[in-house]
């Protein structure tokens, strides 16, 4: 193999590595982060990600009603109440 080979290798990592931190900067969560025991008295403005049924993805979903979410792509709601 000749030094173009290794020079354009490095170059295509160092690109990749580039694209995934300012990835991570844009505000994107891991899913893996849950607080149990939240106590939350005021729940207008609260994001939360879910997945939608309707975009059959994980979205962030706004708190509209305690424990009643609404997806911020489709406006579908999300009740996760007890029945």
């Amino acid at each position: 193999m000749s030094w173009i080979s290794y020079i354009t290798g490095g170059m295509t990592v160092i690109l990749a590595y580039a694209f995934y931190v300012v990835g991570m900067e844009d505000g994107e969560e891991e899913l893996g982060e849950e607080e149990d025991n939240v106590v939350v008295n005021d729940f207008s403005g609260r994001y939360v990600t879910l997945s939608c049924q309707t975009c059959r993805k994980l979205k962030r979903h706004k708190e509209v009603e305690p424990n009643l979410f609404q997806c911020t792509k489709c406006k579908r709601h999300v009740d996760i109440r007890v029945s």
